[in-house]
Order: structure tokens, then sequence, then C-alpha cells
């Protein structure tokens, strides 16, 4: 986690923290469909402000004491970015001896680490799960002009040693807030942009995706292609082998959504 995604879920996540915490997981499906409910039910009210249950739930999340623990919020202070690793108790005391050699000896650069004592753990992955909704109720719960969201899953080249991402000085002005996320070992990456007011989030993506095409990463990384983002030549080959008459989905990855893919096989021949 960066920096500013671990604080925007601290300041926008704390009552999904609260609640997953203390509620359990298996009620929250039920929860979230309830909201939905409610949601669909204040928007038949014109006199109602928008997005009522979000800024409900922010009002009374900010009377809950701060969820992330004190450890992780001294980090926060003094580091950029955050790994979290979860390993079984068969290698917890190999992966304590490797990173004290890697701090001691310097090779960890200005960095630093602790073992979380088990509620520390839950505390910080549930954390970690916050994040991935902050900047929608971000969003949602700032008055005045719309924002609206670019919401990225991509994937890095895994020898890639430039992962964090610099954006052009003009198009990281048109981003209010920029929250990076991801995976480490799989180089995987979520990349959440509120936008500034007026900003149309279809013109900023098909910006980004410009760049992360010449940085050589992929996309989307963790959700399917859909009818949003075209699939490569190796893929719409899978697809070709898979399903010959183009009659499971029609048009996935942008293709063409005629059977037996004659829009394609006509093209190829011109």
């Amino acid at each position: 986690m960066h920096r500013d995604a671990f604080r925007i879920a601290e300041a926008y996540g704390r009552d999904t923290v609260a609640l997953i915490r203390h509620a359990g997981t298996r009620n929250i499906p039920r929860l979230f469909a309830a909201k939905a409910w409610l949601d669909d039910f204040f928007s038949g009210f014109s006199w109602l402000p928008s997005h009522l249950t979000d800024k409900v739930m922010q009002r009374l999340g900010r009377l809950l004491p701060v969820q992330v623990p004190h450890r992780m919020r001294d980090f926060e202070v003094r580091f950029e970015h955050h790994l979290m690793l979860r390993v079984s108790r068969r290698f917890a005391g190999s992966i304590s001896e490797h990173l004290h050699q890697i701090f001691a000896s310097g090779a960890g650069g200005e960095g630093d680490w602790f073992a979380c004592t088990e509620e520390e753990g839950k505390l910080a992955f549930l954390h970690r799960f916050a994040a991935a909704g902050a900047a929608l109720r971000l969003r949602n719960v700032q008055n005045g002009k719309k924002r609206e969201i670019v919401a990225l899953d991509i994937a890095l080249r895994r020898n890639d040693r430039d992962w964090f991402e610099a954006l052009p000085d003009a198009l990281g002005q048109r981003v209010e807030h920029a929250l990076y996320y991801g995976h480490f070992l799989c180089h995987v990456l979520h990349q959440d942009y509120v936008l500034k007011p007026g900003e149309s989030a279809e013109a900023v993506e098909h910006e980004m995706l410009r760049l992360l095409d010449k940085r050589g990463a992929r996309y989307p990384a963790e959700h399917n292609l859909g009818h949003l983002y075209e699939a490569g030549s190796k893929i719409l080959d899978h697809y070709r082998d898979l399903d010959p008459c183009n009659c499971l989905n029609p048009g996935i990855g942008r293709s063409t959504k005629l059977r037996n893919w004659k829009a394609e096989s006509i093209r190829e021949q011109n």
C-alpha cells in the first residue's frame, strides 16, 4: 500500500473495518445487500441528498476509534510504502531471520519491519481490504461538483523494477487523489484515481491505458476483458479455438459479434 492509499483507507474505510471486525465476514453480503436496498429506496426522494447511506456511515465512522494498530500508524508516518507479508508458522522463523539480515545489512534501504500480533495482523489485512472501496466512499461523501473515478487493475512484467507510477504533469493535474495498492509477488497493482470535478473518466482512462501500453503492462489483471478492453491477437486466437462459432460470448475483448468470426475473416482477407 502506498501512503496515500493507507491514509484514505483509514479516513474513509474505518467503519468498514469495524463492521467486518465485529459483524464477521459471513454477515457482510447481507449487510451490503441491505445498503443497496436502502440506496435504491432513498433515491426515490428528491429532497434527500445523494449517497445518503454512505454519508451516514461516514459520519458514524468518525465517532469510532482508529482501527489501524499503533505500530502501523507509526510506519505510515515514517515510510511511503507498506508491505504486508502473511506467512505460515512453518516459515515464520526463516522469514524473520531473512528480514533481520536484510535491514541489518542496509540492503533494505530506509525501511524497517515488525512481526504483527494476531490482532495486529487481522486489522492490517482488514485495512487493506477497506482500501478497495475507499475511493468510491470518498467520491460519494464529498459535497459539491461531481467527481468521476478511474479504477484500473494492471499487471507489470515480472522483472520490472520501475513499478511505481509517475504520471505526466498534464495528466496528474486532472487527478485529485491517486491510490495505489496491490499484490507484491505477482506484480499486480490496483490504481484508483479520483478525478477533479469536470474531468471525464473515459478520456483520462484512455490516456492512462496508452501509458500502460508503453510500459508493457497488461490489463485488466484480475478481471476479464469483458466488452470494455481490447483483446490481443493471442487471446483472440484462444477465444476462436474455444468457441469457433462465436456463440458463447460474442463481442468479448471488443471483437466481432458476428457468427463464426465472419467480420474478422473478411477483414483478414482484405
